[in-house]
């Protein structure tokens, strides 16, 4: 009969913490204007911040840099 009752028990203190994820407090708490569902038909994708030219220079200074040190390397040994 103790097994049960702490069956009964942990089940319900697991149920807890589901039923306070379920609700929405972000929405009102934080921002209200994020409730309201926004749509977008232009068919573009939205800008993330991410600059697409300035990682492909970085990247391409590593890589020339990285040839660079390998050239400089070589000579060396």
């Amino acid at each position: 009969m103790k097994r049960i009752a702490m069956l009964v028990v942990a089940i319900a203190l697991m149920a807890v913490p589901a039923s306070a994820l379920g609700s929405s407090s972000t929405c009102q708490a934080y921002n209200p204007q994020s409730c309201i569902p926004q749509t977008h038909t232009s068919g573009q994708l939205p800008f993330t911040g991410l600059d697409l030219v300035l990682l492909v220079a970085g990247g391409g200074a590593l890589l020339g840099a990285g040839f660079v040190v390998r050239r400089i390397s070589r000579n060396l040994s």
